[in-house]
């Protein structure tokens, strides 16, 4: 949801890359700064110091704010540094979320395995039928899940719990919710894409129509 403000914030993106970009730094690099800036966060997110925690988690998503940006400054774009951004964007948001556990084990848990459902819903789609990097009409993408966790880590170093609940449980909460809804919106989209690409004769040729659950098993 919040991805579709991309174009929007490429200014402010560029702006934010241009130092790495001055001192030469790769764009791969700059993405796999991601990991330990989260493993500083998860620290604090430990040590019950969720403002450092916050801090150190937005530093961490800037790092795949600017990553792209910092390859088109450098002309070190790359189709190896698009996956790779994307990995480390991913253990990025593992880092995080696991991090809860030792808070919220429960919570944490199941909005790990929800986010990540969700998350392997658009790029399965991908062994049915051809598709691109298109944005998807559904909730909890990588921005939304990201915008929320800051949000409330900050928001818990001053507001401890909100009407009784503790504030990250309720956060957890809203995530886990968040990922259901937009798992099910992709799933959906999903099925309207391979209906489409089956109309018009587009489904993969590796695929035989009358066993197509078990070739792509």
């Amino acid at each position: 949801m919040l991805g579709r403000l991309r174009d929007k914030t490429k200014k402010l993106a560029f702006m934010l890359a241009k130092p790495f970009a001055v001192l030469g730094v790769h764009p791969n690099i700059v993405s796999f700064l991601g990991i330990p800036l989260a493993l500083v966060a998860g620290y604090f997110i430990y040590s019950g110091n969720y403002l450092l925690a916050s801090i150190f988690a937005l530093l961490a998503i800037t790092m795949d704010f600017i990553d792209g940006a910092v390859a088109e400054l450098t002309k070190k774009k790359s189709y190896f540094g698009n996956y790779f951004e994307t990995m480390m964007d991913k253990y990025v948001e593992m880092i995080l979320l696991a991090s809860f556990a030792f808070h919220f084990p429960i919570e944490s848990v199941f909005a790990l395995a929800f986010a990540f459902m969700e998350s392997y819903a658009k790029p399965r789609v991908a062994l049915v039928i051809i598709t691109d990097n298109r944005d998807w009409p559904a909730i909890g993408e990588h921005a939304d899940k990201f915008v929320l966790i800051i949000s409330f880590l900050f928001l818990a170093a001053f507001v401890p719990s909100i009407l009784g609940v503790e504030t990250l449980r309720l956060m957890l909460w809203l995530l886990i919710i968040m990922t259901i809804i937009g798992g099910a919106q992709r799933i959906l989209y999903a099925k309207k894409l391979i209906e489409e690409a089956e109309r018009k004769g587009k489904i993969l040729p590796y695929l035989k129509k009358d066993a197509g659950h078990k070739a792509i098993e």
